[in-house]
Protein backbone atom coordinates (compact mmCIF):
# COMPACT_ATOMS: atom_id res chain seq x y z
CA UNK A 1 0.00 0.00 0.00
CA UNK A 2 2.91 2.37 1.19
CA UNK A 3 4.67 1.58 -2.41
CA UNK A 4 1.26 2.46 -4.64
CA UNK A 5 0.95 5.70 -2.42
CA UNK A 6 4.45 6.75 -2.79
CA UNK A 7 4.24 5.77 -6.61
CA UNK A 8 0.83 7.82 -7.07
CA UNK A 9 2.78 11.07 -5.67
CA UNK A 10 5.80 10.39 -7.85
CA UNK A 11 3.85 10.06 -10.65
CA UNK A 12 1.11 12.87 -10.09
CA UNK A 13 3.51 15.95 -10.21
CA UNK A 14 1.51 19.26 -9.69
CA UNK A 15 -1.93 18.17 -11.14
CA UNK A 16 -2.56 16.31 -7.46
CA UNK A 17 -1.36 16.60 -4.33
CA UNK A 18 -3.94 15.12 -1.95
CA UNK A 19 -2.53 12.06 -0.56
CA UNK A 20 -3.76 8.65 -1.70
CA UNK A 21 -6.00 7.30 1.41
CA UNK A 22 -7.53 10.81 1.73
CA UNK A 23 -9.58 10.17 -2.05
CA UNK A 24 -12.53 8.70 -2.38
CA UNK A 25 -13.22 5.88 -4.81
CA UNK A 26 -14.80 8.87 -6.81
CA UNK A 27 -12.56 11.31 -6.86
CA UNK A 28 -9.80 8.73 -8.23
CA UNK A 29 -11.67 8.46 -11.21
CA UNK A 30 -12.17 11.65 -11.16
CA UNK A 31 -8.42 12.06 -11.58
CA UNK A 32 -7.62 9.21 -13.44
CA UNK A 33 -9.33 10.41 -15.99
CA UNK A 34 -8.37 14.11 -16.22
CA UNK A 35 -4.75 12.43 -16.62
CA UNK A 36 -5.88 10.16 -19.11
CA UNK A 37 -7.50 13.18 -20.58
CA UNK A 38 -4.31 14.95 -20.71
CA UNK A 39 -2.14 12.02 -22.09
CA UNK A 40 -0.71 11.11 -18.63
CA UNK A 41 -1.52 7.41 -19.41
CA UNK A 42 1.09 6.14 -16.44
CA UNK A 43 -0.32 8.03 -14.12
CA UNK A 44 -3.84 7.18 -14.98
CA UNK A 45 -3.34 3.81 -14.90
CA UNK A 46 -1.59 3.96 -11.14
CA UNK A 47 -4.78 5.84 -9.93
CA UNK A 48 -7.40 3.29 -11.49
CA UNK A 49 -5.55 0.32 -9.64
CA UNK A 50 -6.21 2.21 -6.51
CA UNK A 51 -9.59 3.31 -7.21
CA UNK A 52 -10.39 -0.55 -8.07
CA UNK A 53 -8.99 -1.83 -4.95
CA UNK A 54 -11.17 0.64 -3.33
CA UNK A 55 -14.15 -0.33 -4.94
CA UNK A 56 -13.82 -3.81 -6.37
CA UNK A 57 -17.54 -4.02 -7.50
CA UNK A 58 -17.58 -0.64 -9.66
CA UNK A 59 -18.00 -2.23 -12.90
CA UNK A 60 -17.03 1.36 -14.44
CA UNK A 61 -13.73 1.41 -12.30
CA UNK A 62 -12.65 -2.07 -14.06
CA UNK A 63 -13.49 -0.16 -17.65
CA UNK A 64 -11.69 2.45 -17.22
CA UNK A 65 -8.43 0.19 -15.94
CA UNK A 66 -8.94 -1.88 -18.77
CA UNK A 67 -8.89 0.75 -21.42
CA UNK A 68 -5.71 2.66 -19.88
CA UNK A 69 -3.90 -0.43 -19.35
CA UNK A 70 -4.79 -1.83 -23.30
CA UNK A 71 -3.78 1.64 -24.48
CA UNK A 72 -0.72 1.59 -22.73
CA UNK A 73 0.42 -1.63 -23.78
CA UNK A 74 -0.64 -0.53 -27.35
CA UNK A 75 1.69 2.39 -26.83
CA UNK A 76 4.69 0.60 -25.59
CA UNK A 77 5.28 -3.00 -26.96
CA UNK A 78 7.30 -4.01 -24.70
CA UNK A 79 7.61 -6.49 -22.37
CA UNK A 80 5.56 -5.18 -20.22
CA UNK A 81 3.18 -4.93 -22.91
CA UNK A 82 2.16 -8.73 -21.87
CA UNK A 83 1.21 -7.49 -18.36
CA UNK A 84 -1.14 -4.88 -19.87
CA UNK A 85 -2.59 -6.74 -22.42
CA UNK A 86 -3.55 -9.42 -19.87
CA UNK A 87 -4.41 -7.09 -17.14
CA UNK A 88 -7.08 -4.99 -19.36
CA UNK A 89 -8.53 -7.98 -20.58
CA UNK A 90 -8.82 -8.91 -16.89
CA UNK A 91 -10.58 -5.62 -16.32
CA UNK A 92 -12.69 -5.55 -19.12
CA UNK A 93 -14.28 -9.02 -18.35
CA UNK A 94 -15.00 -7.98 -14.76
CA UNK A 95 -16.90 -4.69 -15.85
CA UNK A 96 -19.03 -7.00 -18.04
CA UNK A 97 -19.24 -9.38 -15.07
CA UNK A 98 -20.64 -6.94 -13.24
CA UNK A 99 -22.61 -4.97 -15.66
CA UNK A 100 -23.54 -7.48 -18.55
CA UNK A 101 -26.38 -5.62 -20.44
CA UNK A 102 -24.15 -2.67 -20.55
CA UNK A 103 -23.12 -1.82 -24.06
CA UNK A 104 -20.09 0.08 -23.76
CA UNK A 105 -18.18 -2.09 -21.89
CA UNK A 106 -19.16 -5.15 -23.62
CA UNK A 107 -18.04 -3.02 -26.98
CA UNK A 108 -14.63 -2.47 -25.23
CA UNK A 109 -14.29 -6.12 -24.49
CA UNK A 110 -14.99 -7.33 -28.04
CA UNK A 111 -12.32 -4.58 -28.94
CA UNK A 112 -10.01 -5.80 -26.87
CA UNK A 113 -10.81 -9.64 -28.30
CA UNK A 114 -11.01 -8.69 -31.63
CA UNK A 115 -7.62 -6.64 -31.34
CA UNK A 116 -5.36 -8.26 -29.37
CA UNK A 117 -2.92 -10.40 -30.13
CA UNK A 118 -3.57 -14.44 -28.95
CA UNK A 119 -0.87 -14.94 -26.58
CA UNK A 120 -2.81 -11.87 -24.42
CA UNK A 121 -6.19 -13.28 -24.99
CA UNK A 122 -7.25 -11.96 -28.13
CA UNK A 123 -9.70 -14.16 -29.91
CA UNK A 124 -12.03 -13.22 -32.54
CA UNK A 125 -14.65 -16.10 -32.26
CA UNK A 126 -15.12 -14.62 -28.79
CA UNK A 127 -15.20 -11.25 -30.58
CA UNK A 128 -18.12 -12.49 -32.80
CA UNK A 129 -19.93 -13.27 -30.04
CA UNK A 130 -19.93 -10.46 -28.05
CA UNK A 131 -20.29 -8.73 -31.45
CA UNK A 132 -23.65 -10.21 -32.58
CA UNK A 133 -24.74 -10.03 -28.35
CA UNK A 134 -24.33 -6.35 -28.15
CA UNK A 135 -25.69 -5.90 -31.67
CA UNK A 136 -29.44 -6.86 -29.92
CA UNK A 137 -28.51 -4.19 -27.19
CA UNK A 138 -26.65 -1.31 -29.10
CA UNK A 139 -27.15 -1.32 -33.46
CA UNK A 140 -24.43 1.31 -33.47
CA UNK A 141 -21.86 -0.43 -31.34
CA UNK A 142 -22.43 -4.08 -32.51
CA UNK A 143 -22.39 -3.44 -36.11
CA UNK A 144 -19.04 -1.14 -35.49
CA UNK A 145 -17.80 -4.21 -33.92
CA UNK A 146 -18.86 -6.59 -36.94
CA UNK A 147 -17.40 -4.26 -39.38
CA UNK A 148 -14.06 -4.05 -37.82
CA UNK A 149 -14.14 -7.81 -37.38
CA UNK A 150 -14.60 -8.26 -41.29
CA UNK A 151 -12.26 -5.52 -42.24
CA UNK A 152 -9.64 -6.98 -40.67
CA UNK A 153 -9.80 -10.09 -41.93
CA UNK A 154 -9.03 -9.05 -45.09
CA UNK A 155 -10.13 -11.90 -47.39
CA UNK A 156 -12.35 -10.55 -50.32
CA UNK A 157 -15.19 -12.51 -48.41
CA UNK A 158 -14.76 -10.87 -45.56
CA UNK A 159 -14.80 -6.98 -47.02
CA UNK A 160 -17.79 -7.39 -49.01
CA UNK A 161 -20.09 -8.91 -45.56
CA UNK A 162 -18.42 -5.86 -44.20
CA UNK A 163 -20.12 -4.01 -46.90
CA UNK A 164 -23.46 -5.48 -46.56
CA UNK A 165 -23.28 -4.66 -42.88
CA UNK A 166 -22.22 -0.59 -43.87
CA UNK A 167 -25.10 -0.03 -46.14
CA UNK A 168 -27.60 -1.80 -43.55
CA UNK A 169 -26.79 0.63 -41.32
CA UNK A 170 -26.64 3.57 -43.59
CA UNK A 171 -30.09 3.15 -45.01
CA UNK A 172 -31.27 3.31 -40.94
CA UNK A 173 -28.81 4.84 -38.72
CA UNK A 174 -28.86 4.72 -35.55
CA UNK A 175 -26.96 6.75 -32.64
CA UNK A 176 -27.20 9.78 -34.32
CA UNK A 177 -23.99 12.38 -34.48
CA UNK A 178 -21.92 9.33 -32.89
CA UNK A 179 -23.89 7.12 -35.25
CA UNK A 180 -22.20 9.54 -38.01
CA UNK A 181 -18.67 9.54 -37.38
CA UNK A 182 -19.21 5.84 -37.11
CA UNK A 183 -20.25 5.32 -40.64
CA UNK A 184 -17.70 7.73 -41.81
CA UNK A 185 -15.16 5.38 -40.05
CA UNK A 186 -16.89 2.54 -41.94
CA UNK A 187 -16.47 3.96 -45.25
CA UNK A 188 -12.65 5.31 -44.74
CA UNK A 189 -11.51 1.54 -43.46
CA UNK A 190 -12.95 -0.08 -46.13
CA UNK A 191 -11.74 2.46 -48.59
CA UNK A 192 -14.85 4.15 -49.56
CA UNK A 193 -14.20 7.84 -48.43
CA UNK A 194 -15.67 9.45 -51.32
CA UNK A 195 -18.95 8.79 -48.97
CA UNK A 196 -17.06 9.68 -45.74
CA UNK A 197 -16.56 13.07 -47.00
CA UNK A 198 -20.24 14.90 -47.21
CA UNK A 199 -20.82 13.60 -43.24
CA UNK A 200 -17.45 14.85 -42.04
CA UNK A 201 -19.10 18.14 -44.31
CA UNK A 202 -21.90 17.44 -42.45
CA UNK A 203 -20.78 17.29 -39.13
CA UNK A 204 -19.27 20.86 -39.19
CA UNK A 205 -21.83 22.24 -40.91
CA UNK A 206 -23.91 21.69 -38.18
CA UNK A 207 -21.24 22.66 -35.25
CA UNK A 208 -18.04 24.11 -36.40
CA UNK A 209 -16.70 23.46 -32.89
CA UNK A 210 -16.92 20.16 -33.30
CA UNK A 211 -13.73 18.48 -32.93
CA UNK A 212 -14.47 15.08 -34.06
CA UNK A 213 -16.61 16.33 -36.95
CA UNK A 214 -13.18 18.08 -37.70
CA UNK A 215 -10.80 15.43 -37.73
CA UNK A 216 -13.56 13.36 -40.41
CA UNK A 217 -13.96 16.51 -42.59
CA UNK A 218 -9.73 16.24 -42.50
CA UNK A 219 -9.27 13.17 -43.11
CA UNK A 220 -11.35 12.54 -45.57
CA UNK A 221 -9.66 15.47 -47.83
CA UNK A 222 -5.98 13.77 -46.69
CA UNK A 223 -7.21 10.39 -48.51
CA UNK A 224 -8.85 11.81 -51.29
CA UNK A 225 -5.26 14.29 -51.66
CA UNK A 226 -8.46 17.42 -52.08
CA UNK A 227 -7.55 21.00 -50.67
CA UNK A 228 -4.36 19.81 -48.41
CA UNK A 229 -4.91 23.54 -46.74
CA UNK A 230 -8.02 22.83 -45.62
CA UNK A 231 -7.25 19.51 -44.14
CA UNK A 232 -4.10 20.97 -42.66
CA UNK A 233 -6.80 23.76 -40.76
CA UNK A 234 -9.21 21.12 -39.62
CA UNK A 235 -6.88 18.84 -38.16
CA UNK A 236 -4.94 21.37 -36.48
CA UNK A 237 -8.08 22.96 -34.94
CA UNK A 238 -9.02 19.34 -33.72
CA UNK A 239 -5.24 18.95 -32.38
CA UNK A 240 -6.21 22.07 -30.73
CA UNK A 241 -9.66 21.62 -29.03
CA UNK A 242 -9.29 17.76 -27.82
CA UNK A 243 -12.75 16.33 -26.97
CA UNK A 244 -13.75 15.51 -23.57
CA UNK A 245 -13.16 12.26 -22.53
CA UNK A 246 -16.06 10.30 -22.04
CA UNK A 247 -16.67 6.29 -20.49
CA UNK A 248 -16.18 4.97 -23.95
CA UNK A 249 -12.52 5.86 -23.52
CA UNK A 250 -12.24 7.03 -26.65
CA UNK A 251 -12.44 10.88 -26.93
CA UNK A 252 -8.47 11.55 -26.53
CA UNK A 253 -6.83 12.01 -29.44
CA UNK A 254 -5.06 8.42 -31.32
CA UNK A 255 -1.53 8.76 -33.10
CA UNK A 256 -3.65 8.82 -36.39
CA UNK A 257 -4.62 12.21 -35.98
CA UNK A 258 -1.11 13.42 -36.16
CA UNK A 259 -0.56 10.76 -38.84
CA UNK A 260 -3.08 12.49 -41.12
CA UNK A 261 -1.84 15.94 -40.11
CA UNK A 262 1.63 14.88 -41.47
CA UNK A 263 0.37 13.56 -44.72
CA UNK A 264 -1.82 17.04 -45.46
CA UNK A 265 1.75 18.89 -44.87
CA UNK A 266 3.57 16.19 -47.12
CA UNK A 267 0.87 17.22 -49.98
CA UNK A 268 1.30 21.06 -49.65
CA UNK A 269 5.40 20.40 -49.58
CA UNK A 270 6.20 21.21 -46.15
CA UNK A 271 8.28 18.53 -45.17
CA UNK A 272 9.38 19.93 -41.87
CA UNK A 273 6.02 19.82 -40.62
CA UNK A 274 5.03 16.90 -41.88
CA UNK A 275 8.19 15.06 -40.03
CA UNK A 276 7.26 17.12 -36.81
CA UNK A 277 3.68 15.41 -37.09
CA UNK A 278 4.55 11.78 -37.87
CA UNK A 279 7.32 12.34 -35.29
CA UNK A 280 4.37 13.08 -32.63
CA UNK A 281 2.61 10.56 -33.82
CA UNK A 282 5.66 7.96 -33.29
CA UNK A 283 5.76 9.72 -29.77
CA UNK A 284 2.15 8.91 -29.05
CA UNK A 285 2.98 5.17 -29.89
CA UNK A 286 6.32 4.35 -30.84
CA UNK A 287 5.01 0.81 -33.04
CA UNK A 288 2.36 3.13 -35.26
CA UNK A 289 3.72 1.81 -38.47
CA UNK A 290 1.55 4.23 -40.75
CA UNK A 291 4.05 6.76 -39.47
CA UNK A 292 6.83 4.95 -39.30
CA UNK A 293 6.27 3.98 -43.19
CA UNK A 294 5.40 7.76 -43.69
CA UNK A 295 8.87 9.09 -41.96
CA UNK A 296 10.61 6.32 -44.05
CA UNK A 297 9.37 7.41 -47.22
CA UNK A 298 10.48 11.27 -46.45
CA UNK A 299 13.89 10.09 -45.83
CA UNK A 300 14.50 8.16 -48.64
CA UNK A 301 13.39 11.26 -51.15
CA UNK A 302 15.86 13.34 -49.10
Amino acid sequence: MRRLSLALAAACGSWLCVPVPALRAQDLLVAARSAAERGAMDSSYIILLRAVELQPNRAEAHFWLAEVAATLADRHRNVRSFFLAKRGKKAFARAVQLEPQNPVYLEGLGRFLARAPGIVGGDRDSALVVALNLTRLDRMRGVSLLVELDVSGGRPADLAAANVLIEAFAAKPTGGRQGLVRLAGFYTSTRNVERALPIGERLVADDSADAVGRFVLGEALVTLRRDPRAAVRHLTWAIEHPPPITTDGEQYWPPVVWWRLGQAYAQLGVADSAREAWQTAMRLQPGFRPAKASLDSLSRRR
